[in-house]
């Protein structure tokens, strides 16, 4: 079977990011033991590129969180959303709150827009590449690209395959090859990237 050709609109994505904003809804046990906040924002940190962390535990905190996020973006502000939480192919956990991908599809969009199309998703959660459910067939994109699982993901490849991937980012290797890269790193298929754009033109021919 060949692939569909996709005539993409915008093909490449061009922007200068000033931080990665980390929004984390795992329980304070799970954070501890996992780490996963803690280990990249200081690989980021140590790179000389701001982190700014959200930790949230209730869907009302996360809406929160996003809501200063859009406000950085309509402050010219440029930035990738890393989202560290359980998750399954209907949306994420945070804290005792399960979040939709319907929930999420707004604001992502109107951060989105503010930030010129140039937002960046990374979702460590398990079947994170399920987060390309946020795309609608019509109105704003929510986002330019996501990065994701398709199935469960081990805090080890979780951790292992981020630090990859954003040693890579760092060293400005474009974000169309930066999955591969990673992959081909770890020598196992962990991660995923994937367009809005692309999504919806490939769902609605």
């Amino acid at each position: 079977m060949t692939k569909p050709e996709i005539k993409y609109d915008n093909p490449k994505l061009d922007a200068n990011y000033d931080y990665v904003g980390i929004i984390d809804g795992l329980s304070c046990d799970d954070r501890k033991e996992f780490g996963i906040t803690t280990e990249l924002g200081n690989l980021l940190r140590s790179a000389q590129l701001p982190v700014k962390e959200a930790l949230v535990n209730t869907k009302q905190e996360l809406l929160d969180a996003l809501n200063t996020f859009l406000t950085d973006a309509q402050d010219g502000q440029r930035f990738m959303l890393h989202f560290v939480a359980h998750g399954n192919e209907q949306g994420i956990q945070i804290g005792t709150d399960f979040v939709t991908w319907e929930v999420l599809r707004p604001h992502l969009q109107e951060i989105n827009v503010a930030t010129e199309q140039t937002l960046l998703l990374n979702m460590s959660t398990c079947k994170g590449l399920h987060g390309v459910k946020i795309v609608d067939s019509v109105g704003e994109y929510p986002f330019f690209g996501l990065i994701g699982a398709k199935d469960d993901l081990d805090v080890s490849d979780a951790l292992n395959a981020n630090k990859i991937m954003y040693r890579k980012w760092l060293n400005d290797l474009p974000v169309q090859e930066i999955v591969p890269e990673t992959n081909a790193e770890l020598g196992k298929v962990v991660l995923f990237n994937i367009s809005s754009e692309g999504f919806r033109k490939l769902t609605n021919p």
